[in-house]
């Protein structure tokens, strides 16, 4: 039987090796065939037991089977097969499930598990790819493998053979232990791999082809099946009258917990991300305590610690810190809180739980030592009405406590170590000290008073310490904490006899004088010797303190109620379904939801919202209100108050009066002269210069610290320049940089305020442009910026373009008014000059002229540009270096404040130039240019649809820049800053190997789009004197001629460079239509400037504009001709 099992499984592989040669008809007959021979056809005889020959036989020969499937018969045959033939398919890697069988079938199902994964893997050369037609399948496949066949069935299937001879005992056994841990990891890490691999083919096919993931292969559903099918494997091994090896189900726990199932925090029913107990202890808690009427017998006592306490040390303690979480999660109840001065049976029930599953406690071993080490760990926080956390360290201190009483001192001496530690003190949150007091209280409570220990305890040097550390605390809640130990401790190790001694008097010893002399006479013994008692330690008392509200009264009041209580002293009463060994882990109570905001009792909130007051002590604190005496305080006095001649009234007149003595003016300013009391003075906290990045986005996040902000504008240009080439921390922080700076707002007035933070972003874009650059093209278009954020935006990419590209940039300016005779020293001018102070007569020269870096830099290269035919002219050497010499001779700043910008110039100008992070010309087209471009015609085909659909049905036409929704990008002063900034970035870009075929014909493209709707919407015949002058007025028209010239300004920069590159050829080849639409509407704008007949409206009084128009389609034209008449003219047209 096993030969013809064999070799019928290795003919059918043969078979599909080659499946040219098959046909529909033949492959439905090596299917039905196999399967009859393998016992799995539905009309066959089931195999009930197999050999370990037919098992070498499946795990060798199957996995070739199902990858020719995958591979070769999907996307071939699938489509032509009937239904019973693609059932019988499917049973190559999933047979229907049945108890007639079963091995074989386990046998199937764990092939796939272990072969079906490695097609999830990232694709590489081989033959464990999958083909795009064979996915849908190989998903089904998966979801039918997980709903039929669970973990329990890889577990049988591996270990449910028997060896046959001593001899092989131990190889089979060996070799047993790689294929289970082989199919455990296949089974965990299955959701992780078809997530990547369902991204990943999403990814390749776009939009039109989506890879789905069904909800059982999701990861919370599947780790919930998973975990399910663990714990019944456990349960079912755990009733075997043998002895079971629970090797492997340590082996199972523990890959569960190493991905990351372990929370300390219980996950709600809605979350999406898998946990381990959640799933785990409903089942787990029914069947360790089933009900009397139930038939089920519970799980032995050391059968699972022997699972569980197997975990690695951090596996361990991470668990047993979420199994005392989880426990106590549902335990306490919205209608019966726990109460901290009486034993509670729901936690006795719980400690139980607790010690079947992690076992009794016992010093030194890996249950123990998990416990402690949570604890210790500082981790846990403790509030007032967090009946949890309290639930928990009970549940923590009771399971202890069942060890007897050297585990208690042991776990006192552990607790008492790290309470004590002045580094715990002094570091420690609030919370956290809570916490371990209130282990510590409990702890405290299962000793009998007065006790060797406990005395001996009391008296060592270090406890001691630790209570003078806690009263220097400057936290008044935590001085409450270490006063409320020690008198504690007091109660529990000073006698209560103590307290009252008796007192002797001076009458009595005379007595007793007189006594002994009469005593003397009679012959007696004299004068009696009496021990006076000496007087011993007495009990801490600190009476008041504890009395009112905030500062940590309310919790030290609790605190106390906790004294003495022991709940294995609890009463625990049964019912007949036995829900309350759940825990309240029931199917209808899994949701996770938080019930302690609303137990908590509203109170109000004092000293930073710890504290709130329990009903208990409402009565108390109400009496001892009226009770509080009144201290005397210290009243810091205001200048004004101060100068107030005002005394108090003379002490001397009336000696009977019960009222204190006025403060004379010299008491008063002494007060104030001491330095120890300047509390405001002390807890200001001096700003310190930035030297990590992280320090200053800090500085730049408090916006309502004027200090920090000045802190971080003055020092963070010359930080930044200084980290650029030191590690990744520029790198990683770059971008956090970016958003502090651009959100600034400048509330305080302070002084260099927009200079300095342009200064910060140039820097930034110029030492980070990979993380910058495109992350600011993007924030460009975003609404929540102003345009003088957007303008701040624009200005660092091209200024930090230009530092990439070696050329320089230019400082910024300040405006002059007329008189300058007139005008304050330059730093106050700087400072208070306004457009209220220019005339009037200067606003549109000072607007039309250049003040900040982009509009000096775009007139710089304009400029340049326009006399560059000129100075081809000069081509005689000496004039040539005469010209060089004279206009190369501008003098430059000699001193500049460290960290600005001029600063930066100076050093760039000398002989040790600092070198760019890297060339421009590399990244120009992928980080700066084209994601501009791109964004650009985004933003623009929405506000266009947006204004289209705005627009009347009535009305004829709507123009551009009279078009709803087209949003303040789109406006002219917007583009016109746009455009700007691309000519700076396309002028810098001019050796960038994307220039010619990328970024020269692309903006070409926008600037001749920009250009054309403007034009259109601004040319005026000179019949309409009186509309164009209402253009003029409102400033339409004048915003019109802004975008025409910067238009014309970028045309011409790419013009020029192309033609410096290749002479035109690329365009002229490529662009024609391109070029020849410049060349016609450049010369049309000429024509109309230079002959009068049409203009464009706006241009101004002055012609400033109008000559900048005209300079520039003349420069244009002039450019386009070149070109065409280097290469022969375009279309037989003539510029």
């Amino acid at each position: 039987m096993s030969e013809d099992l064999s070799s019928k499984i290795k003919s059918f592989r043969d078979t599909l090796r080659n499946p040219t040669t098959l046909t529909t008809e033949d492959l439905a007959f090596q299917l039905s065939s196999t399967l009859q021979s393998t016992g799995l056809h539905p009309t066959s005889i089931p195999i009930d037991r197999i050999s370990s020959n037919e098992i070498k036989a499946i795990s060798k020969y199957l996995p070739g089977i199902q990858n020719s499937i995958l591979n070769e018969i999907i996307p071939t045959f699938w489509d032509t097969l009937g239904s019973n033939d693609q059932s019988n398919l499917k049973a190559f890697f999933v047979p229907p499930k049945s108890s007639e069988g079963l091995s074989l079938r386990r046998q199937i199902a764990s092939v796939s598990y272990t072969n079906l994964p490695l097609f999830l893997n990232t694709p590489k050369p081989g033959p464990q790819t999958l083909v795009k037609p064979s996915r849908k399948f190989f998903i089904h496949i998966l979801e039918e493998l997980v709903n039929n066949f669970g973990i329990d069935d890889l577990y049988y299937a591996i270990y449910g053979i028997d060896s046959n001879g001593k001899g092989k005992q131990k190889q089979i056994q060996g070799v047993n232990e790689l294929q289970w841990e082989e199919a455990t990891r296949s089974a965990v890490g299955l959701p992780a791999k078809l997530g990547n691999a369902a991204g990943r083919w999403n990814a390749e096919g776009g939009t039109s082809t989506t890879t789905d993931i069904p909800k059982t292969l999701q990861p919370k559903p599947y780790f919930d099946r998973l975990i399910r099918k663990s714990e019944n494997l456990m349960y079912e091994l755990s009733q075997n009258s043998q002895t079971v090896d629970v090797a492997p189900l340590q082996l199972l726990v523990s890959k569960l917990c190493s991905i990351g199932l372990l929370s300390p925090l219980v996950s709600s029913s809605d979350s999406r991300t898998p946990s381990l107990l959640p799933s785990l202890l409903p089942s787990l808690l029914s069947r360790l305590h089933p009900p009397t009427s139930s038939p089920l017998q519970p799980y032995s006592p050391e059968y699972l610690p022997s699972i569980f306490l197997s975990l690695p040390s951090t596996s361990l303690a991470a668990f047993v810190a979420s199994l005392s979480s989880h426990l106590t999660y549902h335990l306490i109840e919205q209608d019966s809180p726990l109460q901290p001065d009486q034993p509670d049976q729901r936690i006795k029930r719980s400690i139980e739980v607790f010690s079947k599953i992690v076992g009794p406690p016992k010093q030194g071993q890996e249950g123990w030592n998990a416990i402690i080490q949570g604890i210790v760990g500082g981790k846990g926080e403790l509030k007032l009405n967090d009946h949890k956390a309290q639930a928990r360290n009970r549940l923590i201190v009771g399971w202890i406590a069942t060890a007897g009483e050297s585990a208690i001192n042991s776990f006192i001496e552990t607790i008492i170590n790290a309470w004590t530690d002045p580094k715990y003190v002094k570091f420690s949150l609030y919370a956290q000290q809570s916490n371990l007091t209130h282990n510590l209280t409990l702890s405290l409570s299962l000793l009998q008073p007065f006790s060797p220990w406990l005395v001996a305890l009391s008296h060592r040097a270090k406890v001691i310490m630790a209570f003078q550390s806690y009263l220097s605390h400057p936290d008044p809640s935590i001085r409450r904490l270490g006063m409320l130990v020690a008198e504690i401790l007091s109660e529990l190790t000073i006698p209560e006899s103590n307290e009252i001694e008796p007192q002797f008097k001076a009458d009595d010893d005379i007595e007793d004088l007189r006594k002994g002399l009469e005593d003397i006479d009679a012959g007696g013994q004299g004068i009696p010797k009496k021990k006076k008692p000496t007087g011993g330690a007495k009990r801490l008392k600190f009476t008041g303190i504890w009395d009112g509200t905030g500062e940590g009264r309310e919790e030290c009041r609790w605190l106390r109620r906790a004294i003495g209580i022991q709940d294995a002293q609890a009463v625990i009463t049964e019912s007949a379904p036995g829900e309350e060994w759940l825990l309240g882990w029931t199917t209808a109570n899994l949701s996770g939801e938080d019930y302690t905001s609303s137990n908590i009792i509203q109170t109000e909130r004092h000293e930073r919202g710890r504290t709130s007051m329990p009903k208990q002590a409402a009565e108390s604190t109400k009496k001892a209100k009226h009770k509080q005496r009144s201290k005397p305080k210290i009243v810091m006095l205001d200048p004004d108050q101060q100068d107030d001649p005002m005394e108090g009234y003379a002490s001397s007149s009336s000696y009977s009066s019960s009222r204190s003595p006025s403060p004379t003016p010299s008491y008063l300013e002494e007060v104030a002269a001491d330095p120890s009391l300047a509390i405001d003075a002390t807890q200001k906290k001096k700003v310190t210069r930035p030297v990590y990045i992280l320090q200053l986005v800090g500085l730049l996040k408090e916006r309502d610290k004027p200090e920090s902000i000045e802190m971080g504008l003055k020092w963070g240009e010359s930080l930044i320049r200084a980290k650029r080439e030191f590690g990744t921390e520029l790198a990683e922080n770059s971008v956090a940089v970016t958003l502090m700076t651009l959100g600034l707002n400048d509330p305080f007035n302070l002084e260099g305020f927009n200079e300095k933070r342009q200064g910060i972003m140039n820097a930034v874009v110029a030492c980070s442009p990979k993380e910058v650059a495109p992350f600011l093209c993007e924030q460009y278009f975003n609404t929540q910026y102003s345009l003088q954020q957007k303008s701040v935006i624009l200005t660092a990419l091209a200024m930090g373009a230009r530092e990439l590209a070696g050329l320089s940039i230019p400082p910024p300016t300040t405006k002059k008014i007329d008189f300058p005779s007139k005008a304050l020293p330059p730093s106050l001018h700087k400072k208070y000059l306004t457009i209220a102070d220019i005339p009037p007569s200067r606003h549109e020269a000072i607007a039309d002229g250049s003040s900040g870096q982009l509009e000096q830099t775009i007139n710089g290269v304009r400029n340049t540009l326009l006399s560059k035919g000129a100075k081809k002219g000069d081509e005689v050497p000496e004039i040539a270096r005469e010209r060089r010499l004279r206009v190369g001779s501008s003098k430059k700043p000699l001193v500049a404040e460290i960290g600005s910008l001029k600063a930066s110039q100076m050093v760039s100008s000398s002989s040790t130039t600092m070198k760019p992070v890297m060339a421009y010309k590399e990244i120009a087209a992928e980080y700066f240019i084209m994601p501009l471009i791109n964004r650009f015609w985004q933003h623009f085909k929405d506000s266009s649809m947006r204004a289209s659909r705005s627009v009347s049905i009535n009305e004829q036409k709507s123009n551009f820049k009279g078009s709803a929704g087209t949003g303040m990008l789109l406006s002219p002063l917007a583009l016109e800053k746009f455009l700007m900034s691309l000519s700076i970035l396309l002028h810098a870009s001019r050796h960038s190997s994307l220039f010619l075929g990328v970024l020269g014909p692309e903006t070409l493209e926008l600037a001749l789009t920009l250009g054309l709707r403007f034009y259109s919407s601004s040319i005026s015949p000179s019949l309409l004197g009186d509309h164009d002058n209402e253009n003029d007025l409102t400033g339409e028209g004048s915003g019109n001629s802004q975008v025409i010239g910067s238009s014309l300004e970028l045309i011409l920069i790419i013009l020029d460079t192309s033609f410096d590159l290749d002479s035109g050829r690329s365009l002229v080849n490529e662009k024609s239509n391109l070029l020849l639409s410049i060349g016609e509407w450049s010369s049309e704008i000429f024509q109309n400037e230079q002959q009068g007949n049409q203009r464009i409206s706006g241009q101004g009084s002055l012609g400033l504009k109008e000559s900048r128009i005209k300079a520039n389609a003349a420069a244009v034209v002039l450019k386009v001709a070149e070109i065409t008449e280097k290469w022969g003219g375009l279309g037989g047209m003539r510029f």
